[in-house]
């Protein structure tokens, strides 16, 4: 077996080119010639906005509920904190449910 000279460990050519050095050339698009700096622009449906203006809210909210957080403890310290056994049995099989409609729509035959 035969390793060539140039290996992953060398840098090629194009590697080693600052950015400096590229220039940019206007590009011609359907007879009409326009700046390579010029920004291209996209457009929202009104889903697609209302999905951005929920992750907004979601981004801005605090990671942490303080105020859940001492309700909890509150409770806690007073002995007043029940657990719910139907509850969370409830949840547990709700979503196992949800679980499986995913696996469901999932290729597992990959």
């Amino acid at each position: 077996m035969e390793i060539p000279e140039k290996g992953p460990t060398q840098a090629l050519p194009a590697q080693n080119r600052s950015l400096e050095k590229v220039t940019r050339t206007p590009i011609e698009t359907n007879g009409a010639q326009r700046n390579a700096e010029e920004k291209d622009t996209v457009s929202l449906t009104e889903r697609g906005r209302a999905f951005k203006a929920a992750a907004d809210h979601a981004h801005s909210l605090p990671e942490i509920r303080e105020d859940r957080v001492m309700e909890l403890k509150r409770k806690l310290e007073e002995g007043t904190y029940r657990v719910s056994g139907h509850r969370i049995a409830v949840n547990m099989i709700n979503e196992s449910l949800e679980n499986n409609q995913v696996l469901e729509h999932i290729d597992t035959k990959a």
